[in-house]
Formats: C-alpha cells, structure tokens, sequence
C-alpha cells in the first residue's frame, strides 16, 4: 500500500507557500483587493439601479415644478371647500380664459367672469366635499397641463325646487402658467 504522507507534505507546502509570512501578505493582499473590488461593484451597482422619486402615490416624477404645482392644485382644493372666493380669484392668472366645455362662444369667460361665477355658485353651495386626484403632469416651458380625476358631491340651496344634490366623478384638466416662483391657473378652476 502506498504511503500518503509524502503527497500530503507536498500539497502543505504548496498551499501555504514557501514560508508563513509571505503566505500571510499574500492573503492579506488579497483580501485587500476583493473587499475593494466588492465595494467598487456595490456603488456601481447602486448607481445603476438608482429608481427615481414620484410623488407620493402617483407615477409622476418628483421634481420641483412637479411639487409646486401640486401644492397649487391642492390649495385650490383646500379654498373650494373653504368657499373662499378671494383665495380662489388669487390662484387664477389674470390671463384666465374658461370656454366650459361647449362649442358655444356665449358661456366663455376670463378673469372677471371666473369672478362672477364663483360669486353665484359657491354662495349656492351649502355643503362640499370634493377630492382631486392626480394623473399627469406635462410641464412645456411656462405652462403646465395637469390630468386630474375628480371625485366629489355636493349640495345646492335652490329657490325654485328645494336642495338638489350633485356627484363629480369626470377626468378633468388644469392648465396653469408659471408666475414668478409658484404656478397659477390658465383655466379648469
């Protein structure tokens, strides 16, 4: 039978090298250059998989025009329900221009209509509640289409036929024009 120690002597000496203190700085290098080379790949690929910021619970990209106009639209909301004519008429560039919705020139109006119109429908209103949720925003230079849905209700004192109430629940646009360092709306209010 042969005998395995002389094989078993020759692979020792061959793992650790011809003496410990090489065998060690070579390990140590090693070790060295695979803890770098693994920190090197963890930042490449944390660099590559880098996700972008949406808004919270949206698909839209998180950006500062992003933001502002959503605290835009979101006062709008809060002074709607408020019923606050002034509020709104602040948020409203003085370029405001409303065709609502119909092929007809007669119900158009700008700014000084937008003021009319909430006077007589908000005093109508004797309660609200009103949710906005966003779909997309497409911000083109100075101006910036907004694709919303609304969902809300609402009732109205009516002289003629008692309290009527009303649902929203539509897709709906805003425009809105950059104004200084904040936003303000063209039209859709």
């Amino acid at each position: 039978m042969l005998d395995p120690r002389p094989v078993l002597d020759k692979a020792k000496e061959y793992a650790m090298g011809p003496n410990l203190i090489t065998a060690g700085r070579s390990y140590v290098r090693s070790a060295k250059y695979g803890l770098m080379a693994l920190t090197l790949s963890a930042a490449v690929i944390g660099l590559g998989c880098a996700h972008q910021a949406f808004l919270p619970g949206t698909t839209i990209v998180k950006s500062e025009d992003n933001e502002k106009i959503v605290d835009t639209i979101e006062q709008y909301r809060k002074r709607l329900t408020e019923r606050n004519i002034e509020g709104l008429l602040v948020l409203a560039s003085e370029k405001y221009r409303e065709d609502s919705g119909t092929p007809r020139s007669d119900d158009d109006y700008g700014y000084q209509g937008l003021q009319e119109v909430l006077k007589t429908r908000l005093v109508r209103l004797k309660s609200l509640w009103y949710e906005i949720e966003l779909r997309d925003i497409r911000v083109r230079d100075k101006e910036a289409d907004v694709d919303v849905f609304l969902n809300g209700s609402f009732e109205l004192a009516s002289e003629s036929s008692g309290e009527r109430y009303r649902r929203v629940n539509d897709y709906h646009r805003f425009v809105l024009e950059r104004s200084g360092d904040g936003w303000k709306f063209l039209s859709g209010m």
